[in-house]
């Protein structure tokens, strides 16, 4: 019998090695200072006299003693562990089951999250602990204990996690440091952006340029970083739920993907929609999987994991609009994480850092004069339309309708055509929201008494981050005139426009050309006749 308990204590202080290790390292960006923040309890499994690594007159202990029946039942029920203590009845038939697990890393972890969820059996109860500390312990008494991490951050930062809770064989009067560690998943948010002409490669980054009512998709990518220690094992489930903010000039449009990457760089996965719930498809745009351990099949929270939320949105009429003076945008998009950080209890989560993306769009102003720029000569009635290519096609045509709200001309991406631009009392017809690039404004309705002017080559130019938005322009007509910036001016002269080759005018000038050379003739005939006699 002595061999038998001196063969469970080094079998026991094996996987309190092993379990006091199952703590998450951590990321460099994600430290907390353990010395200030987080405290520990700890309580009593089982007691006996420890001698080096050996016990001997084994019992339970404190934290179990007064309800060992009850403890003992609802071990023998764990879904888990049930096949394993399906037959023990006292508590060294418990402590016999313990000594086989040579190296089983998944029911040591298993039996600490039992016996952790047994004194801790809803969110609101506070189990006395036999011994506290922050993060040293003292145990008065030898035995096998259960330390928990019970750090009260209620008036802290919410970007936090709890430590995996661990199992320690321990002597008397052992003091015991803790060292903890913890794992903190983190979010990303970008956006996709056109490759226009600009500085800025086509792809997912931090800032895009798109046209009003342009589809375009936004990602979020949530980073759970590896655990070389099963920290993902002590939670029953593991929740994660993006939170992601449109600015009043962003319109969500549709959910694309919802996929998971484990951290042995598989090929991504797609989740399910009866793994995730969209909880709200406007701003702020939620969704959230309630267990990242189960989503899909073969997936390994410990290796490390990514899961991607790609989605599709457009800019709306009340998106903010840059101009060649203004650099600031307030077409942000935000995004935060909540995700499970305490492996004791199911409902708490932390809280991510947020993730701000940025997308700008541009306004064309256009004023059209007669004969010169002057005040007193803004023309009014001219009509415009804008392509894409310099050869002004009906399919390169880039749709346009009125904004009800200001006169302004945005694109248009639905059936049917577009509206013809028309300039104002002012002379005026803008154009709202354009994406970066080049563009060719043609005049197609020309008022009365007006020449029709030439196709005016426009082009958008920006370098934008996060933060701001470099931005400038030019615009040259077919005669070589040209401005810097993203305002134009457009001249119409007055004057008799020639008729063209096969007119009605051409021909009158053939008929009375004609019938003049005819009367040359005659008269030259007659005066040789008269000569003649």
């Amino acid at each position: 019998m002595k061999k038998t308990i001196q063969k469970l204590m080094a079998v026991l202080l094996a996987v309190a090695m092993v379990c006091a290790m199952a703590i998450p390292a951590f990321a460099d960006d994600t430290k907390e200072n353990i010395q200030d923040h987080n405290s520990f309890s700890g309580f009593q499994i089982f007691k006996g006299d420890v001698e080096g690594n050996k016990i001997s007159n084994a019992d339970w202990g404190q934290s179990i003693a007064d309800d060992s029946t009850n403890f003992l039942a609802q071990l023998k029920g764990d879904t888990t562990l049930h096949d394993e203590f399906k037959d023990a009845n006292t508590v060294q038939d418990v402590l016999a089951v313990i000594s086989t697990w040579y190296n089983s890393d998944d029911n040591s972890i298993a039996f600490a999250r039992f016996v952790c969820h047994y004194l801790y059996p809803n969110a609101n109860a506070k189990p006395k602990p036999f011994a506290e500390g922050n993060h040293s312990l003292t145990f008065s008494q030898a035995g096998y204990y259960l330390i928990v991490d019970t750090t009260d951050f209620s008036s802290g930062d919410d970007y936090h996690a709890y430590n995996s809770f661990m199992l320690k064989v321990t002597q008397a009067n052992y003091v015991f440091d803790v060292t903890p560690k913890v794992e903190k998943p983190s979010v990303k948010k970008e956006v996709y952006d056109n490759q226009d002409g600009t500085s800025n490669n086509a792809g997912f980054g931090s800032s895009a340029d798109h046209a009003i009512n342009e589809p375009f998709q936004f990602k979020l990518t949530a980073t759970l970083p590896a655990s070389t220690y099963k920290a993902y094992d002590y939670y029953e489930k593991y929740t994660v739920t993006f939170h992601d903010t449109l600015s009043e000039g962003i319109t969500f449009d549709r959910l694309d993907k919802v996929e998971i990457t484990n951290g042995d760089g598989s090929t991504p996965q797609v989740i399910n929609e009866n793994k995730y719930t969209l909880y709200s498809d406007s701003s702020p745009f939620t969704l959230g999987i309630d267990n990242v351990k189960t989503c899909v099949s073969g997936i390994d929270l410990n290796k490390g994991a990514t899961i991607t939320v790609t989605y599709t949105a457009h800019l709306n009429e009340k998106a903010y609009v840059n101009t060649v003076t203004n650099g600031d945008t307030k077409n942000t998009n935000k995004v935060y994480l909540t995700y499970s950080n305490n492996p004791r209890i199911n409902t708490s989560v932390g809280r991510t850092p947020e993730s701000e993306v940025r997308v700008y769009t541009y306004q064309l102003n256009n004023t059209k004069y007669k004969n010169s720029v002057a005040d007193e000569n803004k023309l009014e009635g001219a009509g415009f339309r804008l392509y894409s290519d310099a050869a002004c096609n009906d399919a390169q045509e880039i749709k346009l309708k009125k904004n009800t709200t200001d006169g302004t001309y945005s694109r248009y991406f639905g059936d049917g055509a577009g509206e013809q631009m028309f300039s104002d009392d002012k002379g005026q017809f803008n154009v709202k929201g354009l994406d970066a690039g080049t563009y060719y404004l043609k005049e197609t309705s020309t008022p009365t008494g007006f020449n029709t002017c030439p196709v005016t080559t426009v082009v958008i130019k920006a370098n934008h981050t996060e933060n701001n938005v470099d931005l400038n322009g030019s615009t040259i007509n077919d005669e070589g005139v040209g401005a810097s910036g993203l305002s134009t001016t457009i001249v119409n002269k007055q004057g008799t426009t020639l008729p063209s080759t096969g007119g009605m005018g051409t021909t009158l000038f053939y008929v009375i050309g004609g019938g003049l050379m005819v009367a040359a003739i005659v008269l030259l005939v007659t005066k040789k006749r008269m000569e003649n006699k």
